[in-house]
């Protein structure tokens, strides 16, 4: 028996035993001396199937015990009444809460004000891993990523804010990375450089653009729909490029086209065939930069290998439901659930994590770059808003590439009974949303803070069927580039 079934199964063990028990209650929210706030969240737990009420007023109690409602608080002392009965056994709690009064832990101090930028005119070589930021923004997802880059391009380090060095792109044009993406080095001196010639042929599984440089220089690449064409600004290059020789048979690509959009930046111009992209890599070989776009796979789900990955795991617990399930075995199990689904359809199927084992975002990436997928569905499960409103299911991408694919699976997940829409949310900086090799996105199926959420989660057929639901926006996907490509 996997080690996933084992905790969920114990979980689920655990709340038939209290429903045989002596009837309790145990406070989960809301049991604080001193609140700020003249509304509180008061939840409880006990033995499922009792009747129980706050203050008077029944609240509905959930298969797994937990209930709970919303309390305004007078001015002053407050008392809270919680009472439940079971099968003519009964029994009470009474909360003592002060309004309006400091809550433990609360800080009068202000918000520090942002670091300055503070010049450094250094040098430095990228590390293993680098990638450029937007901004030296700081959120629990890090700075908004452009994009990764190789190793041992040379960069200058014109400015530092904290953790994060601001670096020179060309003469106009500046971005941030992280200190761990640098290696100072006084000889990692950025020189502005000649493009050669470049050219185009098709490869086993990719369409490969090469272009002939005089040095490594940093990149940023992007991808635009309508119509569908790829960017690389390739930075410190003018253009000496005198021809552009395209092979034939090419899948992918259509044509290649260079623009020197300023005086040190270079841009090529992939027009694509196809309105789906793959996934494409930028990668230098020597001087040589390498741009290859992914063939498209057989269109068939039978035919494709897919990368899942269970969310947090090991000493990341991710979100807790209101009962104290951690997120990361509810992600687990339906991950597991895909697998089975999507093995007996005939797809190969790769996981980043198999039980209950920490992981890094840059180990979780190796994974599926080193498997090769074709597409890769993160799985995880959300906390937040109100613990007493079913509060939804929700999908991620970062790039506009993905928007589809999320959106496949989206809407098929609101097709269960019980589930609402949250959204579906773009340039979202998830770490494994930002790799370009394949087609990525993150579904949220729902909230483990939310009690109505929680109690569909911590149900087995109910995770079946959300398996089944994000396969089948898989093959709604699948069936749209056939349509479409």
């Amino acid at each position: 028996m996997n080690c996933h079934k084992i905790i969920l199964t114990a979980a689920c063990l655990a709340v038939s035993a209290a429903a045989s028990a002596t009837i309790d209650i145990t406070v989960l929210q809301g049991n604080v001396r001193n609140s700020s706030k003249r509304c509180i969240d008061v939840v409880c737990r006990t033995s499922p199937g009792a009747v129980a009420t706050i203050n008077g007023e029944e609240a509905k109690v959930y298969k797994t015990g937990a209930f709970g409602l919303p309390v305004r608080l007078e001015d002053g002392p407050n008392r809270i009444e919680i009472n439940v009965c079971l099968d003519g056994e009964s029994a009470s709690r009474t909360l003592e809460v002060n309004f309006p009064g400091k809550e433990p832990g609360a800080s009068s101090c202000k918000d520090s004000p942002a670091p300055k930028v503070v010049p450094e005119n250094a040098y430095a070589f990228t590390a293993k891993g680098a990638y450029l930021t937007y901004s030296n923004g700081k959120d629990r997802l890090g700075a908004s990523k452009m994009g990764y880059v190789d190793e041992g391009i040379p960069v200058k380090i014109v400015g530092k804010s904290g953790s994060m060095y601001k670096v020179q792109l060309s003469e106009r044009r500046t971005a941030f990375t992280d200190k761990d993406c640098l290696r100072l080095d006084p000889k990692g001196v950025p020189v502005l450089t000649n493009s050669g010639s470049i050219s185009v042929k098709r490869s086993d599984r990719t369409d490969e653009v090469r272009v002939n440089l005089g040095a490594r220089t940093l990149y940023h690449s992007w991808f635009d729909t309508d119509p569908s064409t790829l960017y690389v600004d390739i930075f410190g290059v003018m253009n000496n490029s005198n021809w552009i020789t395209h092979g034939q048979s090419l899948e992918m690509i259509d044509r290649v086209e260079c623009r020197q959009v300023e005086s040190d930046v270079l841009r090529l111009v992939i027009r694509l065939k196809r309105k789906h992209l793959w996934g494409y890599s930028v990668k230098f070989e020597g001087n040589v930069l390498k741009i290859n776009v992914r063939h498209t796979p057989e269109l068939s789900l039978s035919a494709m290998h897919i990368g899942l990955d269970a969310g947090h795991g090991g000493s990341g617990l991710g979100a807790v439901s209101v009962t104290g399930t951690p997120e990361k075995d509810i992600n687990l199990s339906i991950v597991y659930k895909v697998k089975n689904i999507l093995e007996r359809m005939g797809a190969r199927v790769t996981l980043t994590r198999t039980g209950d084992e920490t992981l890094s975002m840059d180990s979780r990436r190796k994974i599926m770059l080193d498997a090769g997928v074709d597409l890769l569905v993160s799985v995880h499960n959300n906390a937040g808003g109100s613990v007493f409103k079913p509060m939804g299911t929700s999908a991620y991408y970062k790039y506009v590439q993905n928007r589809d694919l999320a959106l496949c699976v989206l809407n098929r997940i609101l097709e269960l009974d019980g589930v609402e829409s949250r959204g579906l949310t773009g340039n979202f900086n998830f770490g494994l949303g930002t790799p370009t090799e394949y087609p990525t996105f993150l579904v949220e199926g729902l909230f483990v803070s939310s009690m109505p959420d929680e109690e569909l989660l911590l149900d087995e057929d109910f995770r079946q069927k959300m398996a089944k639901k994000i396969v089948q926006g898989l093959q709604d996907y699948i069936s749209d580039v056939r349509e479409d490509d």
